[in-house]
């Protein structure tokens, strides 16, 4: 079972993730492309890392 700070720890490394990947594909960085980036993973990745993906992808729609 994995913790709140784990489970911040795997999203805050998955939006990381995404736009240091759209930079390298000269992508501009910004909401909707992360979005996109992260909601095209989850498609392809296991059940269990489909979460952490969702919740990441929901963390960067919200505006604050």
């Amino acid at each position: 079972m994995e913790t709140d700070e784990q489970r911040a720890m795997f999203i805050a490394n998955e939006i990381g993730a995404a736009m240091i990947d759209l930079i390298a594909n000269g992508m501009d960085v910004n909401r909707p492309n992360i979005t996109d980036y992260l909601e095209l993973k989850r498609k392809v990745v296991c059940t269990l890392y489909k979460g952490v993906l969702r919740d990441a992808a929901a963390l960067v729609r919200e505006k604050k």
